[in-house]
């Protein structure tokens, strides 16, 4: 019979598994193994290879114009945006957790979501985050470890699917072949978010596309914010390539993926190596400050966890009758 997670009880409690103190859930002796250590290396290694082709098709100035980016009016948008999209993925993920047999509150999701997108932005792979959210709910679910599996890879496929549709009908009028990729893709997407999603009610379903909608939009939209503060032209064909190159699980954060790839098709999308990359720079900054937040998550979480636990009470025995 399978064993039920821990569940801390008491006032605001939250349900399901405890939270990790970090997004980074560790066996055995705590220590990282080799093979961690290595994969983690050769990410990094592999945005520092991309980031200096990057500047060798381009030049430095370009990757180095995006900072001018960063002005109070961007970070409160920045802020704004992370803050839309991650209570549209927090949606989906309620949704999604429920839907598996875990038990999950909107606040905790919303808790969950950060702290994870922050990982998936700090730590290298682009997925530690979301394996860590995965990890926390083993066993908490219907199928042990494919419950927050199959929750988590619709949560995302959900929105990958809706992105990379998008990126296809904005690029048909500028490239036909990126948009014949992008629609292929999308398709795969689309059908493996459907086998995650398999058995859920229509109107769950419907909840959860319209909650990748919104946080597709958002991102977007912080897009194009960067590129009109920066004062360049507003091409929503490089933004759509540029966060569809960061689907890629490469590197850091999507740093060298993302540059790379719109300096390279920047000739199929009407605009300048230079700018394609300035703009994909001044994007992984604003979306990087989207994701602090999830800091301050993952030190309520670690406070929660030191936190002595409640003795318990009790029941005194019932007064002998006289």
């Amino acid at each position: 019979m399978r064993s039920e997670p821990e569940v801390r009880s008491g006032p605001g409690a939250p349900d399901g598994p405890e939270v990790p103190a970090g997004p980074e859930v560790r066996s055995g002796s705590g220590v990282p193994g080799r093979t961690t250590w290595l994969r983690r290396v050769l990410m990094l290694a592999v945005t520092a290879v991309l980031l200096v082709l990057t500047a060798r098709l381009v030049g430095t100035e370009a990757l180095l114009a995006g900072w001018d980016v960063l002005t109070p009016a961007t970070i409160a948008a920045a802020l704004g945006c992370g803050l839309l999209v991650t209570l549209a993925q927090a949606l989906r993920w309620t949704l999604l957790a429920r839907e598996k047999g875990i038990p999950m509150r909107y606040a905790r999701a919303v808790a969950d979501c950060w702290s994870s997108s922050l990982g998936n932005m700090v730590l290298p792979g682009g997925i530690a985050g979301d394996a860590a959210r995965v990890a926390v709910y083993r066993g908490a679910g219907d199928r042990r470890w494919w419950s927050p599996a199959a929750a988590l890879g619709a949560e995302r496929l959900t929105s990958t699917t809706l992105l990379l549709s998008l990126s296809a009908v904005i690029l048909a009028g500028i490239s036909a072949r990126l948009a014949v990729i992008a629609g292929a893709v999308a398709v795969l997407a689309l059908a493996a978010a459907l086998a995650c999603m398999r058995g859920m009610a229509a109107r769950t379903a419907v909840l959860v596309w319209a909650a990748a909608a919104v946080g597709v939009g958002a991102l977007l939209g912080l897009y194009l914010i960067g590129m009109a503060e920066l004062g360049g032209p507003v091409a929503p064909g490089a933004a759509a390539v540029g966060l569809a190159s960061m689907s890629v699980p490469l590197g850091v954060g999507g740093w060298g993926v993302r540059e790379i790839s719109a300096g390279v098709l920047a000739g199929e999308l009407a605009v300048t190596a230079e700018w394609a990359v300035t703009a994909a720079t001044a994007y992984g900054l604003l979306a990087t400050i989207s994701t602090l937040p999830g800091a301050v998550t993952l030190l309520l979480a670690a406070l929660r966890r030191r936190r002595p636990a409640a003795p318990a009470v009790r029941p005194s025995a019932p007064a002998p009758h006289r």
